[in-house]
């Protein structure tokens, strides 16, 4: 096999850059929108742990994916935990479906039912216990392929410390929401100079960044959603900076679209995952139709026009978990607003 010479190389990598965009749009034309609740439902039957978006799978999303899983009646999550659980690199949604139970969350105890979410922050470590008499049904999403190709991808679990990285260190390893520990604020400090001091904050940031974690909201309760008219249709915030969370990359909305009607249309540079919490209906996306069900998932492509319609009888609502904040924080993100709902002023 001829060796190629420097100039070749070196050209090919070149290209890779300036031809990966327009790839991508052919990848996003292609990409898979719909995974249907009962081919999930039976694979749940064979393992209590699925995959349903993902990379590994073939999915085009770079910054998150979603699973569902289930969890049998007074059981725990992972049923060898006792006293740590797991904690990883990784910003988490958890939205439970059915049953209810509680979570350890950072040593605070979360007590939650069907239509409650937990946004858990990084590197904290979390138990869920279902306390009741049926299985806990729930989907979770989290940023995990955005750690992985970040190389900051650390997942640490009671079950297995040979893979730990840090926690074998000791109790302050283990107490930290900082991979590494956050260290003290003061370390960096020397002279008075304005180097000295942009230093200083490099130094400190970690462990400011602990206490934010520490501060942010955990726990939303089905009831507390608030609905309100925007251009999109009625929408609930559910996990925003703006609104309390420390979330870096995920941020979660809650739509609602009355019987026979219709949101507005956009599209937006980041990935987005909706979960159809109840009701029935269809999505165009760009010049394609997919008609859901409740429990469906869809998996949007990024920077494609998209609608959704209500052809049900019973309000729609659609769970949508973006990583909107992690293009915000990269100065990337951009949402085009087309037409707009059709019930509201």
């Amino acid at each position: 096999m001829e060796q190629k010479s420097i100039k070749e190389v070196h050209n090919e990598l070149t290209m890779h850059s300036v031809r990966f965009a327009k790839d991508e749009q052919g990848r996003r034309k292609e990409q898979e929108v719909l995974f249907k609740w009962p081919e999930v439902q039976k694979k749940l039957g064979e393992h209590k742990h699925i995959y349903v978006v993902d990379a590994r799978l073939g999915s085009n999303n770079h910054t998150h994916r979603l699973w569902y899983d289930v969890i049998p009646p007074h059981t725990e999550e992972g049923q060898d935990w006792r006293t740590l659980g797991h904690r990883h690199t990784v910003e988490a949604i958890i939205y439970f479906l059915q049953g209810k139970g509680h979570s350890i969350i950072d040593g605070v105890r979360y007590d939650w039912q069907a239509g409650d979410l937990l946004s858990v922050p990084m590197f904290s470590w979390h138990r869920h216990i279902n306390d009741g008499d049926e299985p806990v049904l729930r989907i979770a999403s989290t940023t995990g392929p955005l750690s992985l190709g970040l190389g900051q991808a650390v997942y640490e679990d009671e079950r297995y410390p040979e893979f730990w990285i840090y926690a074998q260190e000791g109790e302050d390893a283990r107490k930290t929401l900082i991979p590494g520990g956050g260290g003290q604020v003061g370390n960096g400090q020397v002279g008075g100079n304005r180097a000295a001091e942009m230093y200083a904050e490099q130094v400190a940031f970690a462990m400011h960044e602990e206490q934010l974690r520490r501060k942010s909201k955990v726990l939303v309760k089905q009831k507390d959603l608030v609905f309100e008219p925007t251009a999109m249709g009625n929408l609930a915030y559910v996990v925003d900076p703006r609104i309390g969370f420390h979330s870096k990359a995920l941020g979660v909305v809650m739509a609602e679209i009355p019987p026979g009607k219709r949101s507005g249309a956009h599209r937006h540079l980041y990935d987005e995952i909706d979960l159809v919490v109840g009701g029935r209906g269809k999505v165009i996306v760009e010049d394609k139709e997919f008609e859901f069900d409740t429990l469906d998932v869809l998996s949007i492509p990024v920077f494609q026009w998209h609608q959704y319609f209500n052809t049900g009888t019973e309000p729609l609502r659609i769970l949508g978990i973006n990583t909107r904040l992690a293009l915000d924080n990269l100065g990337l993100s951009l949402t085009h607003q087309g037409e707009h709902a059709d019930y509201v002023e």
